[in-house]
């Protein structure tokens, strides 16, 4: 039986007022980005590729890792983006009271009230689990996969069999910035997959 591990990590906490944040390309402090990769670099995971979401927030964090270790190969993979959150992607909330009910009504329940000019929440999670597909019979090496907490939700939710549209998955859930989410994964006459855990913080 082949086993390997994939650890997703969550970027750290963007600069800017609080919106949400989805395909708008905000940035992690660089200081910030050094002490995430100082203490992913002390739990000595040991991971043997690293893959990234395109976003700098994801990206920069990754190329810093990979320039501490050149020889692991890095891949930006562009579905690994977080869900596009549309017109109202990266705007403040500050800016967004008169949108309040629409925005009430997608968190309560984002599978059947798309935002205006966003991806649907079903299209968001058929694009994650192909990749999750993709990956899991392509390679069989541990993998370090920098992204974002709804993209590690999605994961999680096929992983799991969970269902994608219940709305806890997204409000009760908790993926911290800056946490590990580790999966194992075996291969004998079928894949098997354990979460060994769920937004695992780390010390910065």
């Amino acid at each position: 039986m082949k086993t390997w591990n994939i650890y997703l990590l969550r970027h750290g906490k963007t600069v800017g007022e609080p919106a949400l944040y989805g395909r708008s390309d905000v940035e992690v402090a660089a200081a910030t980005q050094a002490k995430i990769a100082q203490a992913l670099q002390a739990q000595a995971l040991h991971y043997q590729r690293i893959q990234t979401s395109p976003l700098s927030r994801c990206h920069q964090l990754a190329q810093t890792l990979h320039h501490a270790q050149p020889h692991i190969p890095l891949d930006v993979v562009s579905n690994w983006q977080e869900m596009a959150f549309g017109k109202f992607d990266g705007v403040p909330f500050a800016q967004l009271q008169q949108e309040w009910p629409q925005l009430e009504a997608f968190w309560q329940a984002p599978a059947s009230n798309t935002l205006p000019q966003a991806d649907s929440l079903e299209s968001f999670y058929q694009r994650v689990s192909k990749q999750w597909q993709a990956l899991i019979e392509q390679n069989e090496q541990d993998t370090l996969i920098v992204c974002h907490g709804g993209t590690i939700r999605m994961i999680l939710a096929h992983v799991l069999k969970l269902d994608w549209q219940n709305p806890l998955l997204y409000s009760s859930l908790a993926i911290g910035h800056q946490s590990i989410t580790h999966i194992q994964i075996s291969l004998a006459d079928q894949h098997y997959f354990r979460v060994c855990c769920i937004g695992k913080p780390l010390a910065i």
